[in-house]
């Protein structure tokens, strides 16, 4: 397949349909080429916090989305190993969408709005002709554009154009899930728990609201801390499963235990290049402290879509447009992202020592957790 658009997006995730829908409706010539077909899965833990949903009805695609099956959270908790809980509740929901609909349904929109997509086509390469990116490359694909944006998440084809290796340490985190029939919620359905536990350092397991009857459960750690504690991923999940079997005893599982790596914000890593932007995961811009990715990719991928716009109307990407991309992503994500850091190292140290059982130190993370202090959305 060979041709040519104004704009070549490589990933159709949500950074890559929101940036595609961005230009697209600004009338540019938007290719948007994917190595799945859809409608795929995808590994996640399929929260979409209250401004994630927010930002999906600005691209069109929310009442999409409300219409897939999905499921409401009204509150949160987060859970000590005493049992203590801190909870908390929403003005507006979040939401639990599995991957299969979320991105379905950004998809379609990114095409209704006019952008081309081509599915089952996997890019190896960008082309560099000396000067700037002018396309991509790969199996039986070969595109051209005056403006690439690099959307394919973890490893992504534009980090060797940005002369940037892999996230790793503390730039990098680890997760493992499972889908569950029969959870019990004894403090309501709509509750999204939260448990921070001695075996998960610099991470949390969660238990998230039943859709169709069916539970996405897993575990989160940073990767620096997860290489500590010498065991596998799956391992840390199915203990955390028999700690909690008063909710998790005699549940079926619909399909298998799945594992994946999450490149967190910030990381220390120019965004764009002559020719290229990054957006979403592929910019490492996953909240380190909750895993949340979904707002981080819209938003991103929405920024990457006006700064391509403004490229195309004033002959390029200019140094002023980079400056000013990467200067948002760092304000808006990687900022509050050095400070969700510490918090994540303060609650470790919180845990592990058992810091949780003073009651001043309860009343503080009380407050920061009802009062979502730090966070860079509400979920």
């Amino acid at each position: 397949m060979k041709g040519k658009s104004d704009v070549l997006v490589v990933g159709a995730g949500p950074a890559g349909c929101a940036a595609a829908i961005v230009l697209a409706r600004a009338g540019a010539d938007v290719c948007v080429v994917d190595r799945a077909t859809f409608p795929r899965d995808k590994t996640c833990g399929d929260a979409v916090s209250n401004e994630a949903i927010e930002l999906l009805g600005k691209l069109g695609a929310r009442s999409d989305v409300e219409r897939a099956p999905h499921a409401l959270v009204r509150s949160a908790a987060a859970i000590f190993p005493s049992g203590h809980r801190i909870a908390r509740t929403y003005d507006k929901p979040g939401y639990i969408v599995p991957r299969y609909h979320l991105d379905e349904c950004l998809r379609r929109a990114a095409e209704n709005t006019g952008a081309r997509l081509v599915q089952g086509t996997r890019v190896a390469s960008l082309v560099n002709d000396g000067v700037r990116i002018t396309g991509a490359r790969g199996d039986d694909f070969d595109w051209h554009a005056q403006l690439v944006i690099a959307a394919d998440g973890y490893g992504s084809v534009g980090l060797p154009a940005l002369k940037v290796s892999g996230p790793r340490g503390r730039e990098l985190a680890v997760s493992a899930t499972v889908y569950l029939r029969g959870v019990r919620f004894p403090f309501g359905e709509d509750v999204a728990d939260h448990f921070f536990e001695r075996e998960l350092p610099c991470g949390y397991s969660w238990i998230f609201p039943a859709v169709d009857g069916v539970s996405n459960v897993g575990v989160y750690l940073r990767s620096d801390a997860y290489a500590r504690t010498g065991k596998k991923l799956d391992r840390l999940l199915e203990e955390f499963l028999v700690r909690h079997a008063d909710r998790l005893a005699g549940c079926e599982r619909v399909g298998k235990t799945r594992v994946w790596s999450l490149p967190i914000a910030p990381r220390r890593m120019p965004l764009t290049a002559a020719g290229l932007i990054l957006a979403g995961d592929a910019a490492g811009c996953v909240d380190p402290l909750s895993g949340e990715g979904i707002w981080q990719a819209l938003r991103t991928g929405m920024l990457a879509g006006e700064t391509a716009r403004a490229a195309l109307a004033f002959g390029g990407l200019n140094p002023a447009l980079r400056t000013r991309y990467e200067h948002t992503c760092a304000h808006e994500i990687g900022k509050p992202s050095y400070r969700k850091r510490w918090v994540q190292d303060a609650l470790d140290v919180i845990v592990q020592r058992g810091l949780y059982r003073s009651t001043v130190v309860r009343s503080l993370l009380a407050f920061g957790y009802e009062h979502r202090a730090l966070e860079m959305t509400k979920s």
